[in-house]
């Protein structure tokens, strides 16, 4: 793999250019990181809209119909629909852990296996989130590969 970096004045904003004969594994992980510092989701606070990136982000939680955004000592609401969010982000570092939350796999410090199959997500703010065993499997491969 090679990496070029060009640098010019007149360049208004970066530009990220990937030419390749086939993406793997490495090439996946690194468009991954890429795409999750360049995008931001709108979330609501207190009546406040602003914009959230993807790496203050520690999970995403559906509750009553509504999806609440958490970060590391905040809620925020979010217009989107859980399976919404889950399209946007694509590839970006996350993974749905039950049927009402995704989470972000660079805030994961630790997983544990507790009892009937599930596992308990530690994230590195303290809080503990519970792998429903349905999605064990695909959160591990995840948070190997990370």
């Amino acid at each position: 793999m090679k990496l070029f970096i060009e640098q010019d004045d007149g360049y208004r904003e970066p530009e990220i250019h990937i030419k390749c004969g086939l993406i793997d594994a490495d090439l996946q992980h690194i468009i991954d990181e890429i795409q999750t510092l360049m995008f931001s989701l709108p979330v609501s606070r207190d009546g406040a809209v602003s914009k959230l990136s993807l790496e203050e982000i520690f999970y995403f939680e559906s509750v009553d119909e509504r999806t609440y955004v958490y970060s590391q000592t905040e809620v925020y609401a979010c217009d989107y629909k859980l399976y919404e969010v889950e399209e946007k982000i694509g590839k970006c570092g996350f993974a749905r852990i039950s049927k009402s939350v995704i989470v972000n796999i660079r805030k994961i410090q630790m997983i544990r296996p507790q009892l009937n199959g599930r596992f308990d997500a530690v994230l590195d703010n303290g809080e503990h989130l519970i792998v429903n065993r349905h999605y064990v499997s695909a959160l591990k491969e995840k948070f190997v590969r990370r």
